[in-house]
């Protein structure tokens, strides 16, 4: 059950609008600099997000690396669901 709480965290901080937008406007404010370009692409992908989040959230590294796997298959999943259609 753990997992499918940080599951939805990480799609929550990928989803909340709040978060891409800030991202994006400090984006566009600052130019480009990598450190913010990395920010905006962990704010942005769901992997990603689920990892910084579940290790900010549990401190535990097994733990985001196994959230981030499930949400790799989640996507492979979706991704092979949607070419039958």
């Amino acid at each position: 059950m753990e997992y499918v709480f940080l599951i939805a965290l990480g799609w929550f901080i990928q989803e909340f609008e709040p978060f891409t937008l800030i991202a994006q406007w400090i984006n566009e404010k600052t130019g480009k600099r990598p450190l913010l370009e990395y920010f905006l692409d962990i704010v942005t992908c769901w992997q990603c997000s689920t990892f910084w989040g579940s290790l900010l959230y549990t401190g535990s590294l097994k733990s985001a690396i196994l959230a981030s796997f499930f949400v790799f298959c989640l996507e492979m999943i979706y991704e092979v669901w949607s070419r039958k259609k």
